[in-house]
């Protein structure tokens, strides 16, 4: 980012930033936001206390596009959705960005195997101009045979480097063990993505985007400075027209059998050894098992805070980071990881120790003061989050992923502060079972 740039977007992140007093007076999330509908799109409008500034985000699901993809060519919704940034019909991407830039704002795409993700931050003024380029990347995107030459490069580029990745190498070896293939929690294999993409074609590129890209289903959250008929003519004046769109795939497959399982991938010249305990929970976001389940991961493995971290790290000296934390339960059934590194001399002292921490929390469970402290914590740190409109937007358009209405923010700090410890205890030992857990190294091992 050039200098000129940083200096027009200073005035947006101190503005977006501000009156978390101003937040905490207003009315509840749900009765606060606006709802609204324009060329098939949903819209949530909620005004905060900000001047001038509106950030948006936005969620256009894929459904099955992951899972077919799979069968066809896994390389095709990724190459799709990079190619949303590489120029439209109308304009190149220097244009794009040429115009991004010369109003401070900014337009961002990230896709997932569930959905593409959408976000933007402009002046209140602009926010029409932005909102155009957002339709016409989605909507018209060149897919020009040059630019996805390009993309191929990258997209390979970033594959080789990612295996050359002890961390990444090792979750991604965790996720396809503990999860089915049907499920999207289970990563494409970076080997089979790196012979796919070579073969991906425009053919296919502008099929899927036609198949699976569309307003039907897909949200826009917009946080600030707000006014909702100005935002609802702007995605009219860009979206109307459009049309396609396929809706969230929620329809988990059969769960695999828990079972104990070790994996070692050696990698050359690595200073330390990257190890992934894991396990399939069976846990969504929208089961009433998974607030005390998250409560209770948190007290094993948040941060300085968390009993991982106290003991192999702040006692034993072992590693300089270790945690754990719930994976993939936003879509599907998701399970339990916890991830660290170690130098080889120390990895089996290591695996050990975190072993030893694990069934203790597993037999024992947390104690009424790890509660209390853990709950305060939470609810402090998710107020905190809304405060500023990136975290609100945030924080809305999670809900809609999650298939949870808005109700479900207002109830957050009293839904934590109403768990208890006999509810922690006992989904640890129904979801958790130490003695099945998938054990994964990546690195260089010692000799």
């Amino acid at each position: 980012m050039n200098n000129a740039k940083r200096i027009r977007l200073i005035p947006l992140a101190l503005a977006a930033l501000s009156s978390l007093a101003a937040f905490a007076a207003q009315a509840g999330v749900a009765d606060t936001a606006v709802h609204a509908k324009a060329a098939g799109i949903d819209l949530i409008v909620y005004p905060m206390g900000v001047k001038d500034v509106v950030t948006f985000t936005g969620s256009m699901p894929l459904g099955d596009a992951f899972l077919a993809a799979k069968a066809d060519n896994p390389a095709v919704p990724t190459l799709t959705a990079m190619l949303l940034e590489a120029g439209t019909t109308r304009r190149d991407k220097f244009a794009i960005s040429d115009t991004l830039d010369g109003i401070g704002a900014q337009l961002s795409f990230s896709p997932s195997a569930a959905r593409i993700g959408i976000y933007g931050k402009s002046l209140k003024q602009d926010l029409p101009t932005v909102l155009d380029l957002l339709a016409e990347q989605l909507r018209e995107p060149a897919f020009t045979a040059d630019e996805l030459a390009k993309a191929k490069v990258q997209l390979e580029a970033a594959l080789r480097q990612a295996s050359d990745n002890p961390g990444t190498m090792a979750r991604e070896t965790m996720m396809l063990s503990i999860f089915p293939a049907g499920s999207i929690n289970a990563p494409v294999p970076r080997e089979a993505m790196l012979k796919a993409v070579p073969q991906v074609t425009l053919e296919q590129i502008k099929a899927f985007h036609a198949r699976y890209y569309g307003p039907a289903h897909m949200t826009l959250v917009f946080a600030g400075d707000v006014d909702a008929k100005a935002i609802e003519a702007a995605v009219a004046h860009g979206f109307n027209g459009w049309s396609g769109g396929v809706d969230y795939l929620r329809d988990a497959p059969a769960r695999l059998p828990a079972k104990a399982a070790e994996h070692s991938i050696a990698m050359k010249d690595k200073a330390s050894v990257s190890v992934f305990l894991g396990q399939a929970t069976g846990l969504r976001y929208t089961d009433a098992d998974y607030l005390p389940m998250t409560v209770g991961v948190d007290v094993l493995g948040s941060g300085f805070t968390g009993r991982l971290m106290a003991a192999v790290r702040a006692k034993e000296g072992l590693t300089y980071g270790i945690g754990g934390n719930l994976l993939g339960s936003d879509y599907m059934d998701g399970g339990l990881g916890i991830s660290t590194t170690f130098a080889p001399e120390l990895m089996d002292k290591g695996i050990a120790s975190t072993r030893r921490e694990l069934q203790r929390w597993w037999k024992d469970g947390i104690t009424a003061e790890e509660l209390d402290a853990r709950k305060q914590a939470m609810v402090g740190s998710y107020q905190v989050g809304l405060g500023n409109t990136d975290g609100m937007s945030a924080a809305i358009i999670g809900t809609v992923e999650r298939g949870v209405g808005l109700a479900w923010l207002d109830n957050y700090p009293q839904a934590i502060q109403s768990v208890t410890l006999q509810q922690v205890n006992g989904v640890i030992r129904k979801y958790v079972d130490p003695q099945k857990m998938v054990l994964v190294k990546a690195g260089t091992f010692k000799k």
